[in-house]
């Protein structure tokens, strides 16, 4: 059984009226799926949000203000504090409304609970649990003419939103006795190294002895995986579930390496191969997807999330209003998608990222593509210390699931990191520069990229159209500006060219080491102009007690890659090996994939974790058999149906006593709507297009243009990361806005309309037969008796309203595309088993 929206309880001839679209509700075992009866449009469009930068007060999300919170609160209520509130505070609030900035307007302060609880001259400021009755809340929507907090500019709307958490969470904070409770040994961090010491996070990986396989696991008990979860089970006297049935394990197998379905003959196929030899054909089918082109498309979508991959940067250009273009961001996405395809050792994959200008590589060479793991970041058209915080923080974070960036202002809050390791690793990343993509003569066109003659011709038509308007606009200054006509017209329209067009060059997003490494110093608060005590470039103390010195003549960046990228690492390969476990099984063993640190969860599957960390790195740090490895395993190939004994001893599955089922991403959803209507162009690489705007991309969703800004609102309202931060995982929400893309996208009406013209379909008088066509084509099944006659009973009713002296010429005179339509808004269709 899916999950599934609130099932409309109605005969399938009666009309309901839902969001304001007409609809008939066809049941199918208890499901109903939702078919327009209105000429669909795009009118419903999704609010755009801009996006709340993170990394601009990145060491102010730990905490500026040095102060303790009230001991029952608890740590996860202090992080969303910490994390999401004090920054916004800084930023817009504390220049009058703190103790420190001498400022209490109003007689309110914001540095601490007591302030808002007690208010100010006027009254409390925040009501806890009540954001309605709360007058900060109040300013802050500027819903009071009179009041409105901060008076220069209101809030973006997302910022509002984490303020309305914040209260109805209880608005936790600071404690107004500022240090007098049991947290007041935070940032002590002597008592941080002590507690770092029995860790598990920070103990070296070791070879781990496989458990005897309990009875309950019968003669599944071949594969290591499984002796460890059915170990667990034991303890809370649950065993693994029988195996998911032939079809619904291929469907799972199809998305999970590849993001999209498998067609109804491949499942057949499949099905029947499987009553000979099950085991047999199903290592072979991984073996053919793991080999597939589309393997490195899906898996590298779960590493542009880690990297926060986008095409711009996460601002506008005030004059002109328009992104800030990373032109040639898409040859790092390349970089990954081909690197996971050859099966790139995860080890060099890294340190390419991090340092393949120091490793050799000719110029024009594809790894050279692997610098915009730093280059093609947000904050690079402004001040260089954001950007540096934000190379630190996805270092870190990204790679060993350790917070370090909380250190730049004070020693780190909650984690063994002193200011000085943060100004350490500054100091690495300050010895290297970020270079101007627009600068063509310190670039070369990338060897691995070929356009076609007819797009090179028209994209040279197009450069010469506008070099012609940057010669004409030579020494001519724009008003109110201080850059030149020229310059404007190199970064928005020559930008955007190199940006889309399919015929333009491929370049790499690099980085060079400066000539000389500059000195690096503490700054004392974070402020540039307070320098304390000058530290060397070296790696973080918790992970390299001695902490030996970089090269005097060079950043460091290669020697922190190859201390990052180390066997002896014991952060690195257990943070990578779970987020692959979570993407293929639905949950992570550590629950907190970027938090291995002393805040994060313990891992349910210590032992596992551990094995398979040393698996990954004993067979030379191949993704491909990391993959392989856990998919082969009944822990992964085991059905997701529920069980009574299981629900109730461990609701949330923690243990592993089934599979999980799982909602498909925006992309896999896109992709897959494509693909069943034969719509989907496979080819690989190259420039970014339009996902859902006019004349969209055919290609997979990967190749699609990610504005970080103004971050599309489809991909927002389906959980997809807002791409200024690395990211540890997504969440998964089921929201109105998700069906009105359904019901009303052109993309989505499209591929219906494609599916019910396509031969099987069209080419077809019987009814009965086009039935079955749609669901083989939609859902890879055919219909169950009951499918076709309730289809059929809408088909029938749906033509009285048609006219028989004319053919049909939109989408709801046909019932055929509004069936197609249904069958891709259905839960059977966005969920796997």
């Amino acid at each position: 059984m899916r999950p599934s929206h609130p099932a409309i309880n109605l005969d399938s001839a009666d009309r309901v009226d839902h969001n304001g679209v007409g609809r008939f509700a066809v049941p199918r075992h208890g499901e109903f799926f939702a078919i327009p009866t209105a000429e669909s449009s795009m009118q419903s469009r999704l609010r755009r949000h801009a996006v709340v930068p993170f990394g601009v007060f990145a060491a102010l999300v730990c905490g500026l203000v040095a102060g303790s919170v009230r001991a029952e609160e608890s740590a996860e209520e202090v992080r969303f504090f910490e994390q999401k509130i004090r920054p916004l505070l800084v930023r817009h609030c504390y220049e009058c409304h703190s103790e420190e900035a001498g400022e209490q307007q109003g007689g309110l302060l914001l540095d601490r609970r007591s302030g808002w609880i007690e208010g100010g001259d006027t009254d409390k400021a925040v009501v806890p649990g009540q954001p309605d009755a709360s007058l900060l809340v109040t300013a802050i929507r500027y819903d009071d003419a009179n009041l409105q907090m901060p008076p220069d500019q209101r809030l973006d709307d997302e910022a509002i939103a984490l303020f309305e958490q914040w209260v109805q969470r209880g608005a936790i904070g600071p404690a107004d006795d500022m240090g007098e409770t049991e947290f007041s040994r935070l940032g002590d961090q002597e008592y941080l190294f002590d507690q770092a010491a029995d860790h598990w996070a920070f103990q070296p990986v070791t070879r781990v002895t496989v458990p005897s396989p309990p009875s309950s696991l019968g003669e599944l008990g071949r594969h290591a995986v499984d002796h460890f979860v059915a170990d667990s089970l034991a303890k809370v006297a649950l065993v693994p579930s029988e195996p998911a049935d032939p079809a619904t394990l291929l469907r799972r197998l199809h998305y999970d390496l590849t993001g999209l379905p498998p067609t109804y003959d491949q499942i057949t196929a499949f099905v029947e191969a499987a009553e000979i030899d099950r085991d047999a054909v199903t290592r072979q089918w991984i073996d053919r997807l793991i080999a597939s082109p589309e393997f490195g498309q899906h898996l590298g979508r779960l590493w542009l999330d880690v990297v926060r991959y986008g095409d711009t940067d996460n601002n506008y250009r005030p004059d002109t209003r328009t992104p800030h273009y990373h032109p040639f961001a898409f040859s790092y996405r390349d970089y990954v998608v081909r690197s996971l395809n050859d099966d790139k050792p995860f080890d060099q994959f890294l340190k390419e990222q991090m340092a393949a200008d120091l490793m050799g590589f000719a110029a024009d060479a594809p790894e050279m593509a692997a610098l915009g793991f730093y280059a093609s970041g947000p904050y690079s058209s402004r001040a260089q210390a954001e950007a540096l915080d934000d190379w630190i923080d996805v270092t870190t974070r990204g790679l060993m699931g350790i917070t370090a960036a909380c250190a730049r202002c004070h020693d780190h809050k909650f984690e063994p990191v002193p200011t000085a390791d943060y100004y350490s690793l500054r100091g690495v990343f300050a010895a290297a520069a970020r270079v101007d993509p627009l600068d063509e003569t310190k670039q070369p066109v990338l060897a691995s990229y070929r356009p076609t003659p007819s797009e090179t011709a028209d994209y040279q038509k197009k450069r010469a159209a506008i070099d012609a308007k940057v010669n004409g606009a030579a020494g001519k200054k724009a008003k109110n500006n201080n850059r030149s006509i020229a310059q404007k017209i190199r970064e928005t329209e020559l930008a955007e060219l190199l940006t889309f067009h399919p015929g333009a060059p491929a370049r790499a997003m690099v980085l060079a080491d400066r000539k000389r490494p500059p000195e690096s110093y503490v700054f004392i608060r974070g402020d540039a102009s307070a320098r304390g005590d000058a530290v060397p470039r070296r790696f973080l103390k918790i992970l390299d007690p001695q902490q030996g010195a970089f090269p005097a003549d060079s950043s460091g960046r290669l020697e922190l890659a190859e201390k990052i990228a180390s066997a002896d690492n014991p952060l690195t390969a257990r943070v990578f090996v779970n987020r692959v476990w979570g993407h293929l099984i639905g949950s992570h063993l550590v629950a907190t994939p970027s938090d291995f640190g002393l805040q994060g969860s313990r891992p349910t599957h210590p032992e596992l974790l551990d094995w398979l960390a040393d698996d990954f790195m004993r067979h030379g740090w191949s993704v491909k058999h990391l993959v392989r490895r856990i998919v082969t395993s009944q822990t992964y190939q085991q059905s997701s149906r529920s069980r009574d004994a299981g629900q109730a001893a461990d609701p949330e599955n923690r243990w592993l006593w089934r599979s999980n089922r799982k909602h498909l991403s925006i992309e896999a959803i896109r992709d897959s709507m494509l693909l069943v209507a034969g719509q989907l162009d496979r080819r690989i690489g190259g420039h970014p297009g339009r996902l859902w705007d006019g004349d969209y991309t055919r290609r997979r969703a990967i190749y699609g243009f990610i504005n970080r800004f103004n971050l599309d609102p489809t991909l927002r309202a389906f959980d997809f990361p807002a791409p200024v931060q690395t990211q540890p995982a997504r969440g998964e929400s089921i929201v109105a806005p998700q069906a009105l893309f359904t019901m009303n996208a052109p993309l989505v009406i499209d591929q219906a309309a494609a599916i019910a013209s396509s031969a099987a379909v069209s080419q077809t008088k019987d009814d009965r037969q086009k039935v079955v066509s749609l669901f083989q084509m939609t859902l890879g099944r055919d219909p169950d008796a009951a499918e076709i006659t309730r289809t059929l009973k809408f088909v029938e009713f749906q033509k009285r309203f048609q006219n028989p002296d004319r053919p049909p010429t939109r989408f709801i005179d046909s019932p055929w595309p509004l069936i197609a339509q249904a069958l891709l808004m259905s839960n059977e269709f966005q969920y796997v088993d």
